[in-house]
């Protein structure tokens, strides 16, 4: 188990991601009338197939965190383990909001549970992956913890 790919799911929220579609279906039936509407193409890739993940390197021991851009340029740097000292399990909720043509507001909350590897002030996290309950992020938090920080779990002992 050398690299270890987790996808965070879409950067942007589902009425943008929704948008991209539509952007890029009118696109392509504009396409047959102008050439310049394969400007409508470039934003619509951009928001439907953005997405976010972090691959973890066990051998060399370190983790990236990345923005995939449009399913096709993959952004971020390489960190070291080293620099992190523990694990942490937040729950999160993020909320989504949207307005029907009579000013109605719907309003969507997704829950999550992240699993975040930080330093030991908690200034620098970086989220390793995306859950729906604590018990699978737990089980994760116990795998990782003994393949990127065994020198931590031996003092602790």
């Amino acid at each position: 188990m050398s690299i270890v790919n987790y996808n965070h799911g879409k950067f942007f929220g589902p009425v943008q991601v929704y948008s991209g579609y539509i952007f890029i279906l009118f696109g392509f039936i504009a396409v047959t009338y102008s050439l310049t509407s394969l400007f409508l193409l470039i934003p619509g890739t951009f928001m439907a197939f953005t997405y976010s993940g972090t691959i973890i390197d066990t051998d060399k021991k370190r983790i990236r965190p990345y923005t995939n851009i449009s399913g096709l340029i993959r952004t971020g740097k390489w960190i070291d383990v080293s620099v992190f000292t523990r694990f942490c399990i937040q729950k999160t909720t993020k909320k989504y909001s949207s307005y029907s043509r009579g000013s109605v507001r719907f309003d969507m909350d997704i829950t999550t549970v992240n699993l975040l590897i930080q330093n030991h002030k908690g200034t620098r996290k970086v989220v390793i992956n995306r859950y729906s309950g604590f018990e699978e992020a737990q089980k994760e938090k116990e795998k990782l913890s003994e393949i990127l920080l065994p020198e931590i779990n031996n003092v602790n002992i």
